[in-house]
């Protein structure tokens, strides 16, 4: 159903109960409601039926197209908010295209729809208000704008069916992507000149650091050759993950990031020359803190001896770095023995 949704919320000044609706339009067979924003500019703004104390239900259902133009007695209004709560709980509005033009929504303006799997945004820039998506559990695709340069993916936290999600080209701040619990991959326009996606995952443009594994990635990770640094918290929430690659390259990486992993089997250090990735007292060691103690760390034959000279032994508080780190308690369970340490002539058979 292709509904082309007017509602123009109203602005809730000064706690009044006066109608938060000026007119209302039957598109469809549906009726919606609109709030006039500015009669000189000829604005206008979606909002819901009724008052501030007596909000009715927006009883509207489908995949609806908000229309970047209204008329009403005869003049033209442009489309420009979502006003807030404007579409909350809409149960039967399935998905919502956003126009360009829409320059805000406001707070709570699609809470509750509990229904709502599919969100278009316009490619233009929008001023998002608190908990836009709240309580919205089945969101399954988002369109990100176009021109959007940064994005908070936390406001779809509540929805555990968002498996996928597209970065486009001008995006340069992303926050909240490890709020999306059913996230399991991420891909980048290969024109976005800060990110990149490689098996899924979030990278700097040139591949140097990962930023994020999606909390429902599964299986093997293989880290990409080139990485240097592994951002702290990129992989420590992925319970899903059974085994590590890290390649030669690695510099960085927090022995924090494997803790949560129930199901890891096995750690592939590429490198000949083992990393600190904890500190104790100022001195560096090579430790992962593990869920199970059959973890294995698979090394380079050669490189053996030195990895378990490097390998932190005694229980206590490790930090993730040399100075000012804070320090976290690893017991016994939770750190590979030296009898985990397994050297191989070569990696073939975990490729």
């Amino acid at each position: 159903m292709n509904l082309k949704t007017i509602i123009i919320g109203a602005a809730l000044l000064a706690g009044v109960g006066g109608y938060a609706h000026d007119f209302s339009v039957t598109l469809d067979g549906q009726r919606l409601f609109f709030d006039v924003t500015n009669k000189v500019k000829k604005t206008a703004m979606v909002t819901y039926k009724g008052s501030i104390t007596d909000k009715q239900e927006v009883d509207v259902a489908g995949v609806i197209e908000i229309p970047s133009k209204v008329k009403h007695n005869n003049v033209v209004y442009e489309v420009t908010a979502i006003g807030q709560k404007a579409f909350a709980n809409a149960k039967r509005l399935k998905g919502v295209v956003i126009p360009s033009g829409i320059k805000s929504i406001g707070d709570f303006a699609f809470e509750g729809c509990d229904s709502l799997g599919s969100i278009v945004f316009p490619g233009n820039a929008v001023v998002l208000g608190q908990g836009v998506f709240f309580k919205c559990p089945v969101i399954e695709t988002v369109t990100v704008g176009s021109d959007w340069k940064s994005i908070d993916l936390a406001m779809f936290r509540w929805s555990d069916k968002l498996a996928s999600l597209n970065i486009p080209a001008k995006i340069e701040k992303i926050q909240g992507l490890k709020k999306l619990t059913g996230l399991k991959s991420v891909t980048v326009d290969p024109n976005n000149g800060k990110f990149a996606s490689y098996n899924n995952m979030l990278y700097s443009k040139d591949g140097s650091v990962l930023y994020a594994c999606p909390r429902a990635h599964s299986g093997k990770v293989v880290v990409k050759e080139g990485t240097t640094n592994i951002h702290p918290g990129a992989l420590i929430d992925c319970a899903g993950i059974t085994a590590l690659d890290f390649p030669a390259t690695l510099k960085s990486v927090s022995f924090q990031e494997t803790s949560r992993m129930k199901g890891l089997e096995y750690i592939l250090m590429r490198s000949e020359t083992p990393i600190y990735t904890a500190y104790r007292n100022g001195t560096g060691c090579f430790l992962f803190q593990v869920a199970s103690k059959d973890v294995q760390i698979v090394v380079a034959s050669k490189a053996k001896g030195r990895y378990l000279e490097a390998l932190a032994t005694e229980t206590g508080e490790y930090a993730t770095k040399q100075s000012s780190g804070i320090p976290y308690l690893v017991t016994e369970m939770e750190m590979p023995g030296k009898k985990n340490v397994k050297g191989v002539k070569n990696f073939d058979k975990f490729n």
